[in-house]
């Protein structure tokens, strides 16, 4: 429907179009360059550059390039919420797997911009609200253990997640989203010990 009917003008909504478009170029040009340089590394001109925008435009919707990253991070982390709210959950399986598996499903879909934003390039705040959005790794999960004991299994779990997910990606996501979220958590709950040789086959 034109939004002219709902009272608002035509030459809005052309600069709605034009912000929007503008927003999409910057982001797919951070994500194009944190495929091979830490955003440390990436300067505003580059990311004119490959956009084809000028300076002083990227200043309109951004402070820099971390700012940048930022409300792409924060886009992704919305956009996983309301893919995961509108997915019902099967109570007879684990809730953690069914949550990583549409996690994964979402992220199938945006390769790139995954590929991007769980590499070493990005940082590492994303990575651990993902993990936690996951349900995966869980302050409650531990709690027989001391505190450091708690964080080193933690980190452990974590890094170990995130190397995996970076091949999984790199390598073309060759197994499904649901044969990676049962691999991931049947390795995180219960330990190399507990795989089979079949334990990623179809």
């Amino acid at each position: 429907m034109d939004y002219s009917e709902w009272g608002v003008p035509m030459e809005k909504k052309k600069i709605d179009q034009r912000v929007r478009l503008t927003q999409s170029l910057l982001k797919n040009a951070l994500v194009q360059l944190m495929q091979e340089q830490h955003i440390s590394k990436i300067s505003i001109r580059a990311i004119c550059e490959v956009a084809d925008i000028n300076r002083s435009t990227f200043y309109v919707h951004y402070s820099n390039q971390y700012d940048l990253l930022h409300k792409i991070e924060q886009e992704v982390l919305d956009n996983l919420n309301k893919h995961l709210s509108n997915q019902s959950l099967d109570e007879s399986h684990p809730i953690s797997v069914q949550v990583l598996t549409k996690i994964l499903d979402y992220a199938k879909d945006n390769v790139e911009l995954f590929k991007a934003l769980l590499s070493e390039n990005c940082d590492f705040t994303f990575q651990k609200n993902l993990m936690e959005l996951a349900q995966v790794i869980s302050d409650q999960q531990n709690q027989a253990f001391d505190e450091r004991t708690q964080e080193y299994i933690k980190l452990f779990g974590f890094t170990g997640i995130i190397s995996m997910l970076q091949k999984w990606l790199h390598d073309g996501t060759k197994e499904s989203p649901a044969q990676m979220a049962e691999f991931i958590i049947q390795i995180y709950y219960y330990g190399i010990n507990s795989l089979n040789k079949d334990s990623l086959k179809q």
